[in-house]
């Protein structure tokens, strides 16, 4: 009975499945020809889907760059882009919500006037810009070059960052302390907010609508010309005369 039923069996076998393969290679044909109106015909719209929008906050997904470059306030980093290009610092602040990091003497701009000014002191104060977290990275501690972070953990369970580079654990952060240009910065906002300023607005006196500053030009240059007038005069009369 069994042998009698074998054949009908892979008969439908065969009629009803395909191999995994063959399955693989119908899909690809398909895909192949699916534009070619003499092959298969095309039943796709005859409008394209609208294309996404990226102000679509569903889909948008915010990243903590710092986490995830294991970057912390105190390591030694190395600008990349820009025009400190090459320049090394220390990170003392970290915006997770912007991605951007301050290097401790890096990309300087003067921003506002000494709030104690002296003799020693510069009269306008430079502070440091922050810069997009991409643009600076970690340093090995064994050979100075640009490296990436990993984490791992010891048999104690501490967790350790470790250099690619040369495989050796990172340095603990620097400590980082009270920065002087902060203090003045502080000064500077407690003496504009202390001070009233004047509201702006179109001069006291309208200068350009006041005619007598017009005349009174008008009567100094005439003036002069009547006097450069008169002086040729007499140099003409006294040559005459000789």
């Amino acid at each position: 009975m069994l042998r009698r039923s074998m054949p009908s069996l892979v008969i439908r076998i065969q009629d009803s499945f395909l191999p995994y393969y063959r399955r693989i290679q119908e899909h690809a044909k398909k895909e192949r020809y699916r534009q070619m109106p003499f092959l298969e015909v095309n039943k796709e719209n005859s409008f394209r889907p609208p294309i996404p929008d990226p102000r679509d906050k569903k889909h948008l997904v915010k990243v903590d760059l710092a986490r995830e470059m294991n970057v912390k306030v105190g390591d030694r980093v190395k600008v990349l882009f820009g025009s400190e290009k090459g320049r090394q610092g220390v990170i003392s602040r970290i915006f997770r919500d912007t991605n951007q990091v301050i290097v401790s003497g890096i990309n300087l701009k003067r921003s506002f006037w000494h709030p104690e000014p002296g003799p020693g002191k510069p009269s306008i104060v430079s502070v440091e810009c922050p810069i997009h977290i991409t643009n600076v990275v970690l340093l090995d501690p064994v050979t100075k070059q640009a490296t990436r972070v990993k984490r791992r953990y010891t048999m104690t369970g501490e967790c350790v960052r470790i250099s690619k580079v040369s495989g050796a654990a990172m340095p603990t952060p620097v400590p980082i302390g009270p920065s002087e240009r902060e203090e003045l910065w502080a000064k500077h906002e407690a003496q504009a907010l202390v001070q009233e300023k004047s509201r702006r607005g179109p001069p006291k006196e309208d200068v350009f609508g006041n005619r007598e500053h017009f005349k009174t030009l008008v009567r100094i240059v005439r003036g002069q010309q009547d006097m450069q007038s008169q002086d040729a005069k007499a140099r003409q009369s006294a040559a005459d005369l000789w």
